[in-house]
């Protein structure tokens, strides 16, 4: 069984990507990489976290990004209209879904997947106080939906 660094270790060799907002599978030719120390990391507008892209266009379609929270960042009930697959490459996070609560969960630290369903309302929180980094692969156009009554 892998150690933590040696999942993330395969995970980021595996899936890291070059930041153009136009690369996708359908377009690119050729392999390429990107280290974490070199992702473009910025911060869209009126948004609690950096995101970086890593291949297609997270507002038009399909994509790969990192997204850095800040540490503590105690997140929101919220929804995505797509789904998504999930990886912590830094940090820590706590994943949970509506009728959970974050102390019924596990800490997820590097290395640890994650899927989550379009339409399903859940939170994710940072409990650490290093920031967090994920590696998310939308299956659609990144949106968020907030749930405040949750």
């Amino acid at each position: 069984m892998f150690n933590s660094i040696a999942k993330v270790a395969v995970a980021a060799g595996f899936l890291v990507s070059a930041t153009a907002l136009s690369a996708d599978a359908e377009t690119v030719k050729s392999s390429y990489r990107i280290a974490l120390e070199e992702a473009e990391f910025f911060q869209p507008e009126g948004a609690p976290f950096e995101l970086a892209v890593l291949w297609g266009d997270p507002q038009e379609g399909p994509s790969a990004v990192f997204m850095k929270f800040p540490p503590n960042f105690p997140g929101a009930m919220h929804s995505h209209t797509h789904g998504y697959h999930g990886l912590v490459v830094t940090g820590a996070s706590k994943h949970y879904v509506k009728g959970e609560s974050e102390a019924q969960v596990p800490l997820q630290t590097p290395g640890d997947y994650w899927y989550q369903p379009g339409g399903e309302h859940h939170n994710d929180s940072f409990p650490t106080d290093e920031p967090t980094i994920l590696l998310i692969q939308w299956e659609g156009p990144m949106d968020v939906h907030f749930h405040p009554e949750e």
